[in-house]
């Protein structure tokens, strides 16, 4: 997955739902997303994007829905940490 990608998640169950290329934001990105949480909401779930470009970031700003999208802050991720991996074993970790 790019640096680029933002992440669709279940905002109840943390669950990845997708992930969408946003190397280039645009006003036609922020549509897809909008009609993606629309339909989320008529399904009675909520959606939450993760890892969001300032870029990105700033254009949900200037259209007012950084709110509705439930952006979350873009962040790099922590040493050894991949999407969907909940742990990282050592060698000679007691299992657990």
């Amino acid at each position: 997955m790019n640096k680029d990608a933002v992440l669709i998640v279940n905002a109840d169950t943390d669950e990845v739902l997708g992930y969408v290329d946003a190397s280039r934001p645009d006003l036609a990105l922020v549509e897809s997303l909008a009609r993606m949480q629309l339909r989320a909401r008529r399904r009675g779930e909520r959606v939450r994007l993760r890892n969001v470009s300032d870029d990105l970031r700033g254009l949900l700003e200037l259209v007012g829905l950084t709110d509705v999208l439930a952006v979350e802050a873009e962040r790099e991720p922590e040493f050894r940490e991949e999407v969907r991996v909940d742990e990282v074993m050592q060698p000679g970790d007691p299992p657990g």
